[in-house]
């Protein structure tokens, strides 16, 4: 399945689901009062606990949403659905343990937990279906406004922290090489070899250089077939690849990946 677009891993995205989820917890279950919460709850102290935990259902949303953001992940929808339903889960285990420590009854965590879960997936099921089709729209929509030639044939390159750094269109690079936490994308401009350092790596750009006609010749290279002259073999019988602009290194290729970047020339 596709990786997840772009939009999802801003930061916007995310702020809203901290600000929103929470509201409209506290908001549902104020008006709506679903499952008998108030009987559960109990009617004297309804106001002051639902406070409470939509407040921990805001710190929770926090967290998840902070770490969803600033780790780096290769996600795609389905595993986005399952992250979202791990978001509730972890929700209801703290609301449980409020309410287990709180209300004086007799009942083990555990029931505490079920009839929690049931609470906040009826609440959030519903903020996460229409913040994700929002999300849908707004990709859709750019990608409509954009035009599909320039979709095509140029490469959007993020950051780790999912910041768009450079923009270059796909015939224009030369080749990519990692080095420890960056990659250093080299390309031409104005008949120049430039090349740029971004913190990434090779994985987090494995799907964006194959969508636009890179491929991988080496653990820690990518190349452009366009700019390859030619395939040699030294002395000591490592592959090369040499490339069509000036004062370029030559590009070592592993027999792993010889086979299919010699097929492409």
């Amino acid at each position: 399945m596709a990786h997840i677009a772009s939009v999802y891993r801003k930061f916007i995205p995310q702020l809203l689901h901290m600000i929103v989820l929470p509201i409209f917890f506290f908001s549902f279950m104020l008006i709506y009062r679903p499952m008998g919460i108030e009987d559960f709850l109990g009617s004297e102290w309804f106001g002051v606990h639902l406070t409470i935990i939509s407040c921990i259902v805001m710190m929770c949303a926090v967290a998840t949403r902070l770490v969803y953001y600033f780790v780096p992940m290769r996600i795609n929808y389905s595993i986005y659905i399952f992250w979202c339903l791990g978001e509730m889960v972890f929700t209801s285990f703290f609301v449980a343990l409020y309410l287990w420590l709180v209300l004086d009854r007799s009942l083990p965590y555990f029931e505490y937990l079920t009839t929690t879960f049931q609470y906040v997936f009826i609440s959030q099921v519903i903020v996460y279906t229409v913040l994700s089709l929002s999300m849908r729209i707004y990709e859709y929509h750019q990608k409509a406004m954009t035009d599909p030639h320039e979709t095509i044939h140029r490469m959007r390159f993020y950051d780790s922290q999912h910041n768009l750094k450079i923009v270059l269109t796909a015939p224009s690079v030369l080749y990519i090489s990692a080095e420890e936490n960056y990659v250093n994308i080299y390309y031409v401009e104005n008949n120049r070899v430039k090349d740029y350092s971004l913190r990434s790596s090779m994985k987090a750009i494995d799907e964006l250089c194959q969508d636009n006609g890179l491929v991988r010749c080496h653990r820690s290279f990518y190349i452009n077939p366009a700019h390859v002259k030619v395939l040699r073999k030294d002395r000591d019988g490592i592959m090369y690849a040499e490339l069509d602009a000036d004062d370029v290194r030559h590009i070592p290729v592993s027999k792993t990946y010889y086979g299919r970047l010699s097929d492409m020339l």
